[in-house]
């Protein structure tokens, strides 16, 4: 009876072996070469003037934090025209539960003075918590999308217009 329940302790720790090294390998294999995020071709009519997409987009987001971060997917647009500015990023996390994360530390981090941005308020919309502030002259939202990160730089005259139509384009 004991060489039965070893025989079976050894398969049972070898199948959680073997789910976690392929676990760690598609992990190491997702951040190493993100994907690319679909972005949206205009923003409350101002069109998409400049892009990156995937790894050139995730290393904008490690430059302006000055820090590496597990992403899996990325996109940065700059929406303008002679009038009004937009800025978009939009980062994707390998699993929902990390996004989570990261969004809470992110709204710590601000919380805590570390950033060019005073938080103004947050509110629900759609059932998705919106985190609103201002900073650099623009307002800023920042909001979650199952795994995606979302944040959302915009001149005054169109920061609404631009938050619901971003809200629509990552339900």
């Amino acid at each position: 009876m004991r060489k039965r329940y070893g025989g079976i302790i050894l398969i049972v720790v070898g199948a959680l072996l073997l789910t976690v090294s392929l676990g760690l390998l598609w992990f190491t294999e997702t951040i190493a070469e993100p994907e690319a995020v679909d972005l949206p071709e205009t923003i409350a009519g101002l069109p998409l003037v400049q892009s990156s997409y995937g790894r050139e987009a995730v290393a904008e987001v490690a430059r302006l934090h000055d820090k590496q971060f597990p992403l899996s997917s990325g996109a940065f647009g700059m929406y303008r025209d002679q009038n009004a500015m937009v800025m978009l990023w939009v980062t994707g996390a390998p699993m929902q539960f990390m996004a989570a994360r990261m969004l809470s530390d992110m709204e710590r981090s601000i919380a805590e003075g570390e950033s060019p941005f005073t938080p103004i308020g947050v509110r629900e919309i759609s059932g998705r918590k919106i985190y609103e502030l201002t900073g650099t002259g623009q307002r800023h939202f920042y909001f979650r999308s199952g795994s995606l990160l979302i944040w959302v730089a915009a001149d005054e005259p169109v920061a609404e217009v631009a938050l619901v139509q971003v809200l629509a384009a990552y339900p």
